[in-house]
This record gives structure tokens, sequence and C-alpha cells, in this order.
């Protein structure tokens, strides 16, 4: 086994009639590597952090508001139409 190889043991348990899986992971982990650039020396300035975030707000203006009214109980067209807008809201975000 090499250094990112993991071994899974799985055991199933029964807790109130109900089963689960638990995963265990082991992970062999090698040497450390050289220490890395420090990168250059001073603080960012108010100024130059407000303009790397100034936009940032921005990356989902995109995307339209749901406009739903769910009824009671709420219908699976309703809850698609919510999991839709939740991928695009997260698609957006990770631009």
């Amino acid at each position: 086994m090499d250094e990112m190889d993991q071994s899974r043991t799985r055991r199933t348990s029964p807790v109130q009639g109900v089963h689960f899986v638990h995963d265990v992971h082991f992970l062999r982990t090698g040497t450390h590597g050289p220490q890395g650039d420090p990168g250059a020396p001073g603080e960012v300035s108010n100024a130059d952090l407000t303009t790397a975030i100034g936009g940032t707000s921005a990356n989902t203006n995109a995307i339209n508001r749901l406009g739903l009214t769910v009824s009671d109980p709420p219908t699976q067209t309703e809850l698609q139409a919510v999991a839709n807008k939740l991928d695009e809201l997260i698609a957006a975000l990770r631009r």
C-alpha cells in the first residue's frame, strides 16, 4: 500500500431496527515536504481588500428569484423547482 492508499472496514449494526454502515478509513502518511515560499511581505490594505471582494456578491445576480408559493403538503414539482434553483445557485457560487 503506498502513501495515498486507504483501506476500508464496513460494519453493519442494528439501531432500533435500522441498519447503518460505518466506514473506517486508514491513511498512511509519508514524510513532510520542504517549506513553501512565504510570499510577498506586507499586509493588505483595507482598500485592497474592499476592491478584491467588492464584486463577489454580484456573482449570483443572474439567478432569478424562485417566486414559488409552496402548498401544504408540497408537491414533487414544487420540491423539484427548489432543488433546481439550489443547483443553479451552487453553480453560480462556484464560478
